[in-house]
């Protein structure tokens, strides 16, 4: 049985901006952040960089992809900057856009100092008590944003690195051995999946294991298999054990792990984790190829990962038939019998756009 979602409940401006860090992960600068509620509750909490927003156009271009979502939402818009009047500018805009029909507050931070339209402002208390049961729930903060990047970093390419793998490649089934190759990864992945709650005897993957599961990664069967291991329970560990993928594996075989570590991260509410794992995954994919698209799209719809149940059906339905057939031994306990059908033809993704970070945090009760 899974654990019951956090609660968090939140009465006034001072509990908000202690909240909105744990709810990004990261503490925000220079940063339009948006929380989206219905009926009291926070369902998205979206943040773009103030200095993309200002363009005419582009905060009035996510206000539409969210509302578009969340038609019948209320807003909550806070600008973290140090410049305050190009701030209340920025919000004043999102306000007017989002117009009458929405009911829509506005914030803004100015070093460690919380602001309301109508002239409170208090102090940003990161150790207060609403910060701190939040912490106790799981949500933790890093410093900035480039703490949140660096932890999606590969492995720089060394002669200790690169004298493992041609050991590790060595063992690996024929690259045209489909069978062979959802086999091997669907126990990789099992073998090294970390456990929920993390300890001493987590220890990360191998780097042996690293290197085959990064470059098992590039076929798109195998990767089938990586997203239909996912649940709503354990994306977590899915997360943990993609990103340590790409730490110890070097960034020219990193796009496929990065796009499954974003996944992930994805399913579990982690916005900017998702965000900051398909930006790397785009930067490393060769010109001839991107996997990512399925993620881009979900990110740039503003999808909230309670779509995933119903996603991972239709991943299944679609996905190459050695792959299905052992996420189906998994559900049932039978031995996979393979299946000789051609994979059904899949669309190439859209061009990369400028990300906006989504995240929907589980059940962050705001009612007074």
């Amino acid at each position: 049985m899974s654990e019951q979602p956090p609660v968090l409940r939140i009465h006034e401006p001072g509990e908000v901006a202690q909240v909105v860090p744990h709810l990004l992960g990261f503490q925000p600068e220079e940063s339009l952040v948006i929380l989206v509620l219905e009926h009291g509750r926070i369902q998205v909490t979206a943040r773009i960089d103030i200095d993309a927003a200002q363009p005419r156009g582009e905060a009035e271009h996510l206000l539409d992809r969210i509302w578009g979502r969340f038609p019948d939402a209320d807003a909550l818009a806070i600008a973290y900057t140090n410049q305050p009047t190009a701030g209340w500018d920025l919000l004043r805009r999102c306000e007017t856009h989002l117009g009458p029909a929405v009911d829509s507050t506005a914030m803004l931070v100015a070093a460690d100092t919380w602001h309301t339209p109508d002239g409170q402002y208090g102090p940003v208390d990161r150790y207060g008590p609403l910060a701190a049961e939040a912490t106790l729930q799981g949500l933790s903060v890093l410093p900035s944003r480039a703490e949140l990047d660096a932890r999606f970093a590969s492995a720089p390419l060394t002669r200790e690195l690169l004298n493992q793998v041609e050991p590790a490649l060595s063992t690996l089934p024929a690259h045209d051995d489909t069978p062979a190759l959802v086999a091997r990864a669907a126990a990789l992945i099992d073998q090294n999946l970390p456990r929920p709650d993390p300890g001493p005897a987590n220890d990360p993957i191998g780097v042996p294991d690293a290197l085959s599961l990064a470059v098992l990664a590039q076929n798109p069967a195998v990767r089938d298999v990586a997203l239909l291991s996912m649940t709503s329970d354990n994306a977590d560990q899915h997360l943990r054990l993609w990103r340590d993928i790409v730490n110890r594996t070097p960034r020219i075989i990193a796009e496929a792990p990065l796009f499954l570590a974003g996944m992930a991260a994805w399913i579990t509410g982690d916005g900017a984790s998702a965000v900051v794992a398909l930006e790397r995954s785009q930067a490393s994919a060769r010109p001839d190829r991107h996997v990512s698209g399925l993620l881009d799209a979900l990110i740039d719809q503003v999808v909230p990962p309670s779509a995933w149940p119903d996603l991972h059906n239709q991943i299944r339905r679609h996905a190459d038939p050695h792959a299905r057939d052992v996420a189906t031994a998994r559900d049932t306990g039978r031995t996979p019998a393979w299946e000789a059908v051609d994979r059904p033809a899949i669309g190439r993704p859209q061009p990369a756009r400028r990300r906006t970070q989504t995240t929907r945090p589980r059940d962050r009760d705001l009612s007074p």
